[in-house]
Protein backbone atom coordinates (compact mmCIF):
# COMPACT_ATOMS: atom_id res chain seq x y z
CA UNK A 1 0.00 0.00 0.00
CA UNK A 2 1.13 3.56 -0.46
CA UNK A 3 3.15 4.86 2.04
CA UNK A 4 1.01 8.42 2.29
CA UNK A 5 -2.09 6.36 2.91
CA UNK A 6 -1.55 5.90 6.26
CA UNK A 7 -0.60 9.46 7.14
CA UNK A 8 -3.87 10.75 4.65
CA UNK A 9 -5.64 8.27 6.87
CA UNK A 10 -4.68 9.37 10.26
CA UNK A 11 -5.10 12.97 9.26
CA UNK A 12 -8.99 12.17 7.84
CA UNK A 13 -9.76 10.54 11.54
CA UNK A 14 -8.54 13.40 13.19
CA UNK A 15 -10.29 16.27 11.91
CA UNK A 16 -13.54 14.10 12.18
CA UNK A 17 -13.12 13.85 15.69
CA UNK A 18 -12.59 17.47 15.60
CA UNK A 19 -15.72 18.15 13.69
CA UNK A 20 -17.87 15.80 16.46
CA UNK A 21 -15.55 17.87 19.38
CA UNK A 22 -17.18 20.85 17.45
CA UNK A 23 -20.37 19.92 17.13
CA UNK A 24 -20.85 19.13 20.81
CA UNK A 25 -19.64 22.39 21.81
CA UNK A 26 -22.22 23.85 19.99
CA UNK A 27 -24.98 22.04 21.08
CA UNK A 28 -23.78 22.73 24.44
CA UNK A 29 -23.54 26.69 23.95
CA UNK A 30 -26.23 27.82 26.07
CA UNK A 31 -25.84 24.70 28.81
CA UNK A 32 -25.06 26.73 32.01
CA UNK A 33 -21.27 26.29 33.31
CA UNK A 34 -20.88 23.70 30.77
CA UNK A 35 -16.79 23.38 29.88
CA UNK A 36 -15.42 23.09 26.51
CA UNK A 37 -13.65 20.24 24.51
CA UNK A 38 -10.66 20.10 22.08
CA UNK A 39 -8.91 17.68 20.42
CA UNK A 40 -4.66 17.11 21.00
CA UNK A 41 -2.78 15.24 18.13
CA UNK A 42 1.03 13.86 18.12
CA UNK A 43 3.46 13.64 15.37
CA UNK A 44 5.08 10.20 15.15
CA UNK A 45 7.31 8.58 12.93
CA UNK A 46 5.56 5.43 11.52
CA UNK A 47 8.37 3.59 12.10
CA UNK A 48 9.00 4.21 15.63
CA UNK A 49 5.02 3.91 16.35
CA UNK A 50 4.77 1.93 19.51
CA UNK A 51 2.28 0.98 22.04
CA UNK A 52 2.43 0.06 25.69
CA UNK A 53 0.83 -3.27 26.25
CA UNK A 54 1.44 -4.84 29.92
CA UNK A 55 4.88 -3.65 30.09
CA UNK A 56 5.97 -5.11 26.51
CA UNK A 57 6.15 -2.86 23.45
CA UNK A 58 3.95 -3.45 20.32
CA UNK A 59 4.81 -2.32 16.77
CA UNK A 60 1.68 -1.07 15.45
CA UNK A 61 3.30 -0.05 11.94
CA UNK A 62 6.18 0.39 10.06
CA UNK A 63 7.66 2.52 7.21
CA UNK A 64 9.01 6.45 7.60
CA UNK A 65 5.61 8.59 7.21
CA UNK A 66 4.81 10.62 10.01
CA UNK A 67 1.01 9.75 10.89
CA UNK A 68 -1.31 12.16 13.40
CA UNK A 69 -2.87 10.01 16.37
CA UNK A 70 -5.65 11.76 17.66
CA UNK A 71 -5.03 11.49 21.45
CA UNK A 72 -7.57 12.39 24.15
CA UNK A 73 -10.02 15.37 24.39
CA UNK A 74 -8.74 18.12 26.61
CA UNK A 75 -11.50 20.07 28.96
CA UNK A 76 -10.85 24.13 28.82
CA UNK A 77 -11.70 24.97 32.32
CA UNK A 78 -11.76 28.64 32.07
CA UNK A 79 -14.78 30.17 33.96
CA UNK A 80 -17.69 31.33 31.52
CA UNK A 81 -19.21 34.83 31.77
CA UNK A 82 -21.99 35.44 34.66
CA UNK A 83 -25.49 36.68 33.73
CA UNK A 84 -28.07 37.78 35.84
CA UNK A 85 -31.21 36.07 35.12
CA UNK A 86 -33.17 37.07 38.59
CA UNK A 87 -34.56 33.44 39.53
CA UNK A 88 -34.16 32.56 42.93
CA UNK A 89 -32.84 29.19 41.88
CA UNK A 90 -29.89 30.14 39.44
CA UNK A 91 -26.96 29.89 41.61
CA UNK A 92 -23.30 31.17 40.39
CA UNK A 93 -20.48 30.33 41.87
CA UNK A 94 -17.51 32.94 42.20
CA UNK A 95 -14.11 31.39 41.95
CA UNK A 96 -12.68 27.51 42.31
CA UNK A 97 -15.00 24.82 42.75
CA UNK A 98 -17.85 22.59 41.84
CA UNK A 99 -21.82 22.13 42.95
CA UNK A 100 -22.08 18.57 44.26
CA UNK A 101 -25.30 16.64 42.59
CA UNK A 102 -26.14 13.35 43.41
CA UNK A 103 -27.34 10.73 40.96
CA UNK A 104 -30.18 8.23 41.19
CA UNK A 105 -27.21 5.78 41.16
CA UNK A 106 -25.35 7.46 44.08
CA UNK A 107 -22.56 9.09 42.11
CA UNK A 108 -21.46 12.24 42.91
CA UNK A 109 -21.39 14.60 40.04
CA UNK A 110 -19.33 17.56 40.03
CA UNK A 111 -20.86 20.83 38.01
CA UNK A 112 -20.52 24.38 37.55
CA UNK A 113 -24.13 24.15 36.19
CA UNK A 114 -26.37 25.85 38.79
CA UNK A 115 -30.04 26.25 37.09
CA UNK A 116 -31.44 24.45 39.96
CA UNK A 117 -35.39 23.14 40.57
CA UNK A 118 -37.13 21.65 43.21
CA UNK A 119 -38.43 18.65 42.59
CA UNK A 120 -41.71 16.60 44.08
CA UNK A 121 -40.32 15.64 46.93
CA UNK A 122 -39.26 19.99 47.97
CA UNK A 123 -35.25 18.97 47.43
CA UNK A 124 -33.09 20.97 45.36
CA UNK A 125 -31.96 19.52 42.32
CA UNK A 126 -30.47 19.76 38.93
CA UNK A 127 -32.56 18.73 36.21
CA UNK A 128 -31.44 15.28 34.50
CA UNK A 129 -28.85 15.10 36.78
CA UNK A 130 -29.86 14.40 40.50
CA UNK A 131 -30.08 16.55 43.96
CA UNK A 132 -27.70 18.78 44.94
CA UNK A 133 -25.55 17.95 47.84
CA UNK A 134 -25.04 20.45 51.10
CA UNK A 135 -22.41 20.05 53.70
CA UNK A 136 -24.31 17.51 55.86
CA UNK A 137 -26.44 15.80 52.94
CA UNK A 138 -29.35 16.53 50.80
CA UNK A 139 -31.45 20.09 50.70
CA UNK A 140 -34.77 19.72 51.39
CA UNK A 141 -36.06 23.31 50.69
CA UNK A 142 -39.55 22.83 50.43
CA UNK A 143 -40.57 25.49 47.75
CA UNK A 144 -38.93 27.82 45.43
CA UNK A 145 -39.02 30.49 47.73
CA UNK A 146 -35.20 29.68 48.56
CA UNK A 147 -32.50 32.62 49.84
CA UNK A 148 -28.70 31.92 49.33
CA UNK A 149 -26.27 33.89 50.99
CA UNK A 150 -22.39 34.50 49.35
CA UNK A 151 -21.28 31.83 52.03
CA UNK A 152 -23.81 28.75 50.51
CA UNK A 153 -26.10 28.79 52.81
CA UNK A 154 -29.48 27.87 52.50
CA UNK A 155 -32.62 28.97 53.70
CA UNK A 156 -36.21 28.10 53.36
CA UNK A 157 -39.43 30.43 52.81
CA UNK A 158 -40.08 30.36 56.81
CA UNK A 159 -36.26 31.95 56.99
CA UNK A 160 -35.04 28.72 58.11
CA UNK A 161 -31.41 27.26 57.70
CA UNK A 162 -31.51 24.13 55.28
CA UNK A 163 -27.95 23.63 55.05
CA UNK A 164 -25.16 24.78 53.01
CA UNK A 165 -23.94 23.96 49.31
CA UNK A 166 -20.97 21.36 49.52
CA UNK A 167 -18.29 23.15 47.00
CA UNK A 168 -15.39 21.29 46.59
CA UNK A 169 -12.21 21.13 43.97
CA UNK A 170 -9.96 18.68 43.02
CA UNK A 171 -6.34 19.45 44.14
CA UNK A 172 -5.79 17.82 39.76
CA UNK A 173 -8.18 18.81 37.42
CA UNK A 174 -7.22 16.09 34.91
CA UNK A 175 -8.15 13.35 37.17
CA UNK A 176 -11.65 14.59 36.36
CA UNK A 177 -13.68 12.41 34.00
CA UNK A 178 -16.36 14.66 31.62
CA UNK A 179 -19.44 12.77 31.18
CA UNK A 180 -22.10 12.80 28.52
CA UNK A 181 -24.48 15.41 30.41
CA UNK A 182 -20.97 17.86 30.58
CA UNK A 183 -21.05 17.31 34.52
CA UNK A 184 -17.61 15.48 35.88
CA UNK A 185 -17.08 12.71 38.12
CA UNK A 186 -13.70 12.17 39.99
CA UNK A 187 -11.79 9.55 42.40
CA UNK A 188 -11.91 10.09 46.31
CA UNK A 189 -9.99 13.24 46.88
CA UNK A 190 -11.97 16.23 46.51
CA UNK A 191 -12.10 18.67 49.28
CA UNK A 192 -14.14 21.94 50.40
CA UNK A 193 -13.32 24.65 47.64
CA UNK A 194 -12.09 27.57 49.82
CA UNK A 195 -12.12 31.87 48.78
CA UNK A 196 -15.26 31.55 46.78
CA UNK A 197 -18.29 33.47 46.55
CA UNK A 198 -22.06 32.15 45.64
CA UNK A 199 -24.18 34.53 44.26
CA UNK A 200 -28.06 34.34 43.84
CA UNK A 201 -30.47 34.81 40.50
CA UNK A 202 -26.97 34.63 38.07
CA UNK A 203 -25.70 31.83 35.83
CA UNK A 204 -21.98 31.22 34.67
CA UNK A 205 -22.77 30.88 30.81
CA UNK A 206 -20.83 28.14 28.90
CA UNK A 207 -17.26 28.77 28.18
CA UNK A 208 -17.75 27.90 24.43
CA UNK A 209 -16.51 30.94 22.17
CA UNK A 210 -19.19 30.27 18.95
CA UNK A 211 -17.26 32.52 16.62
CA UNK A 212 -13.85 30.39 17.75
CA UNK A 213 -15.91 27.27 17.00
CA UNK A 214 -17.23 28.07 13.96
CA UNK A 215 -14.12 29.32 12.63
CA UNK A 216 -12.30 26.02 13.88
CA UNK A 217 -14.74 23.97 12.16
CA UNK A 218 -14.60 25.37 8.95
CA UNK A 219 -11.26 24.81 8.76
CA UNK A 220 -12.05 21.27 10.11
CA UNK A 221 -14.30 20.77 7.52
CA UNK A 222 -11.94 21.78 4.37
CA UNK A 223 -9.60 20.05 6.02
CA UNK A 224 -11.21 16.77 6.23
CA UNK A 225 -12.59 17.14 2.79
CA UNK A 226 -8.84 18.13 1.37
CA UNK A 227 -7.56 14.76 3.31
CA UNK A 228 -10.77 12.35 1.80
CA UNK A 229 -9.69 13.58 -1.93
CA UNK A 230 -5.93 13.02 -1.21
CA UNK A 231 -7.38 9.62 -0.22
CA UNK A 232 -9.22 8.74 -2.94
CA UNK A 233 -6.58 9.88 -5.20
CA UNK A 234 -3.70 7.37 -3.29
CA UNK A 235 -6.65 4.66 -3.76
CA UNK A 236 -6.47 5.27 -7.37
CA UNK A 237 -2.95 5.61 -7.79
CA UNK A 238 -2.69 1.97 -6.05
CA UNK A 239 -5.03 0.69 -8.46
CA UNK A 240 -3.67 2.04 -11.18
CA UNK A 241 0.08 0.42 -9.86
CA UNK A 242 -1.25 -3.25 -9.67
CA UNK A 243 -3.31 -3.13 -12.63
CA UNK A 244 0.09 -2.44 -14.51
CA UNK A 245 2.28 -4.82 -12.53
CA UNK A 246 -0.41 -7.55 -13.68
CA UNK A 247 -0.22 -6.43 -17.24
CA UNK A 248 3.57 -7.19 -16.69
CA UNK A 249 3.15 -10.53 -15.73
Amino acid sequence: MHSGFYTIASGLLTRQREIDTIGNNLANLQTPGYRSDRIVTSAFELGLLKQQEGGAERTLSEGGSPVTIVGDSVTVMTGGDFQSTGRTLDIAIGGDGFFNVQGQDGTTYLTRNGQFTVDAQGYLALAGMGRVLGQGGLLQVGSDQVTVDQAGNVYNAAGGLVGTLSITRQADNTVLEKMDNGAFTAPQGAVNAQGYTIYQGILERSNVDMNQEMTNFISAQRAFQTCSSALKMVDELDQQAATKIASIQ
